[in-house]
């Protein structure tokens, strides 16, 4: 059966759970800007194999804090858009400045790890608990400001990350892909909420970079995904888009025109709430949305 009712209607009820937003928004809509450092290599190799040194590959990663940073700021500032930037350790410790422009222009800063290329998942309890403290302590000194979310580089976290995190103050994570909708999920004693990865469809590594495609696809699969979501959110199931962005990706030029396509799409939509993922946790654990 399908779940239109009659006459283009509501949609029914079903196993899948429901959330609200503020002002009976349809959808939420949130922006993210991964600003990211790394030892080896990048996502990006022409030659070599991942875990060996490749010069090339750190170059190209080098153009997010040099340009890229921004000229995405630039064109977050024109469209009116805030968003949640994703910034590694190394990256505030390097280049303060540039993570200082983002918190100066009022934009979310999220921790995401010492270096891209240093996965949680395999490092010991003791590695990983100064990788969190050692980047949630650059990005303050640089930015003025404590993350309290936290994105894991590949989102590939450990066992015990959620309570390392919660022990240092940290109050949302987005390594999870199992939902589309925030959630909240008891750690230890601490409540923390979960932003799961709405945005697989919609991340210029996966639908630009590494198949090779043109940035026209990024557009395509983002704004299918929105009208999908927004759809059903009018009809009674409130959604949540996202996309992601990298640095030394949608920082070129290439990029920009698409970007500007996909804001201007949602800016065009209505019962649409802007926000930023700090937020968004922060909401999601006010109201307690469990799954």
């Amino acid at each position: 059966m399908s779940e239109r009712a009659e006459g283009g209607g509501a949609l029914s009820a079903s196993a899948r759970r429901a959330v609200h937003w503020p002002g009976d928004a349809a959808i939420a809509m949130t922006v993210g800007v991964a600003l990211e450092a790394f030892e080896l290599h990048s996502q990006v190799r022409t030659e070599g194999k991942p875990g060996e040194l490749d010069l090339f590959s750190l170059s190209y990663a080098e153009y997010g804090t040099r340009v890229g940073v921004w000229r995405l700021l630039e064109v977050l500032e024109q469209e009116g858009v805030k968003a949640s930037f994703s910034i590694n350790g190394r990256v505030a410790a390097d280049h303060p400045q540039a993570v200082r422009a983002v918190a100066d222009a009022g934009h979310d800063l999220v921790a995401h790890g010492w270096v891209n290329d240093r996965l949680m998942a395999v490092a010991s309890e003791a590695d990983e608990r100064e990788m969190i403290r050692r980047t949630l302590d650059a990005i303050e000194a640089a930015g003025g400001r404590r993350p309290t979310g936290w994105a894991s580089p590949g989102n590939m976290s450990s066992a015990r990350t959620t309570a390392i995190l919660a022990e240092e103050g940290i109050t949302w994570t987005g390594d999870d892909a199992s939902d589309d909708v925030p959630f909240v999920e008891q750690v230890g004693d601490t409540r923390m909420a979960v932003l799961p990865k709405a945005n697989i469809d919609a991340n210029d590594l996966l639908q630009w970079v590494m198949p090779k495609n043109a940035p026209g696809i990024f557009a395509d699969s983002f704004i299918a995904t929105f009208d999908t979501l927004h759809d059903e959110g009018v009809r009674g199931r409130p959604a949540w888009a996202d996309i992601v962005l990298h640095c030394h990706m949608a920082g070129r030029p290439t990029f920009i025109p698409t970007l500007r396509t996909v804001l201007r799409h949602v800016r065009a939509a209505d019962r649409v709430w802007w926000t930023l993922k700090s937020d968004l946790a922060a909401y999601t654990l006010e109201q307690g949305f469990t799954r």
